[in-house]
């Protein structure tokens, strides 16, 4: 797949159902900077991840800390939770260590296809588009993050379902009140 690379200095940049990974780079002047994976594009960006991420959950209609404290009180306490960004848009995140560590790496749940081990303290992240980004983690530690990141997308996504199939029955039900 041909993936088009953006080196243009962009300042600002949303998160979108397209975006597979935010990764940090240090740029030439000893700021952390993040290297956006989108499926078809590389896009460098004069933002810290976690400002990238903070920065988008607004625009989708919550804070970060409303998104996280929603994941918490769903799934309960837990230590650097999977942040939902947009459930119609199918945009899930989680991060790979602590989120205010320049060091994080925030990964799209929805675009990850397989975790495999490079060494003891080494993974391939294998996204959907065929990509692949290596980092430093354990093979279970990354996957019970995803796993965990899989379990909130499902419960919410279950809950939106649910809905509309009530609604739809509501709908039905009073259309054949209004017919009869």
């Amino acid at each position: 797949m041909k993936r088009r690379i953006v080196h243009e200095k962009v300042e600002k940049y949303l998160i979108t159902n397209k975006t597979i990974a935010i990764h940090p780079f240090i740029n030439q002047w000893g700021r952390v900077c993040a290297e956006i994976y989108e499926e078809d594009a590389v896009i460098l960006v004069e933002k810290k991840p976690f400002r990238i991420i903070k920065d988008s959950c607004p625009y989708y209609g919550s804070t970060y800390d409303g998104k996280k404290d929603a994941t918490q009180i769903l799934l309960g306490r837990m230590c650097f939770p999977p942040i939902m960004i947009d459930t119609k848009l199918d945009i899930f995140f989680f991060p790979t260590k602590s989120p205010r560590k320049d060091s994080c790496i925030w990964l799209s749940q929805p675009h990850i296809d397989d975790i495999e081990s490079i060494d003891r303290k080494k993974v391939r992240v294998i996204f959907s588009n065929g990509m692949d980004l290596p980092i430093e983690s354990t093979s279970r530690a990354l996957k019970g993050k995803l796993h965990r990141a899989a379990h909130y997308r499902s419960v919410l996504i279950n809950r939106i379902n649910r809905d509309l199939e009530k609604d739809k029955e509501i709908s039905l039900k009073n259309n054949d009140w209004i017919l009869t």
